[in-house]
């Protein structure tokens, strides 16, 4: 019986051994992976950033950048190559290139393997529109009734289920802080709304007042699961969701639209 026993902990211990080692193996392989991030706009330049995986005790916030790499992009009729403008960050300036419609492909090695991503330009957003041009946001004060907060509610088509982005940025060189005792400096408001169809403000949305463009973006069903998907590295090692063929990150298309808004208190 202890002979037995003996035996079934030195299989137990066998097993996860072997299964330790194959973990380790994946671990390995994934971390060799590149990591991709570029985003195609049409009347943009392109831009593709690579980094190094960062691995789960770095507390940079990528890895360090790829150099010296030959990274093409092409429409399917024409093809173009990226130039290294700073570390790690390919770009061609030709604002031209990347049309309202079509299939984009990158593609460049890295240790004796082909990275590869293909995109899809979706759509531009129809008919948005907003509630109002301007955005009041009450000023609280101790011992005063509280003035109501008026969302400012914007509206799109979204008959096929498409997905979107809303970015908030403010134009102002200086914004102004509404609460001056909120410490943070100044962000741009991105927000993945989803397949939906109208957004409204909330009182909280706004940290700075001033003029903003208001862009809603049309993105791309990989956008969004690579948003959902990523944790504190820029690898999610239970389940990542890119479409980098032999790599990580995002490879993604989008289109927008803007309106102007003016928050002030």
């Amino acid at each position: 019986m202890k002979k037995k026993l003996r035996y079934i902990i030195l299989l137990m211990l066998a097993v996860s051994i072997i299964f330790s080692c194959k973990k380790d193996e994946i671990a390995l392989e994934d971390y060799s992976r590149p990591v991709v991030q570029g985003y195609l706009i049409p009347g943009n330049k392109i831009e593709v950033k690579v980094y190094y995986q960062k691995y789960l005790d770095d507390t940079i916030a990528h890895g360090f950048p790829i150099k010296g790499l030959e990274l093409q992009v092409s429409d399917g009729t024409n093809s173009v190559s990226l130039t290294e403008t700073s570390d790690g960050v390919y770009t061609y300036s030709d604002t031209t290139f990347v049309k309202d419609a079509g299939t984009y492909s990158l593609s460049f090695n890295y240790l004796g393997k082909q990275i590869k991503a293909e995109t899809i330009m979706p759509q531009k957003p129809v008919s948005f529109s907003s509630s109002a041009i301007s955005q009041k946001v009450p000023v609280f004060s101790f011992g005063t009734e509280q003035e109501d907060f008026v969302p400012v509610i914007f509206r799109w088509l979204n008959t096929d289920g498409g997905y979107y982005m809303m970015v908030m940025a403010n134009i102002d060189e200086y914004p102004s802080r509404i609460n001056t005792r909120d410490p943070r400096g100044y962000s741009n408001v991105v927000t993945i709304l989803g397949q939906v169809s109208t957004y409204q403000t909330q009182q909280m949305t706004f940290r700075y007042a001033g003029n903003y463009k208001i862009k809603l973006f049309r993105i791309n069903k990989e956008y969004v699961d690579a948003m959902n998907s990523s944790g504190g590295t820029s690898l999610n090692l239970t389940n990542p969701s890119t479409n980098i063929q032999n790599g990580l990150g995002i490879f993604t298309a989008m289109q927008g639209e803007v309106l102007d808004l003016l928050v002030y208190q």
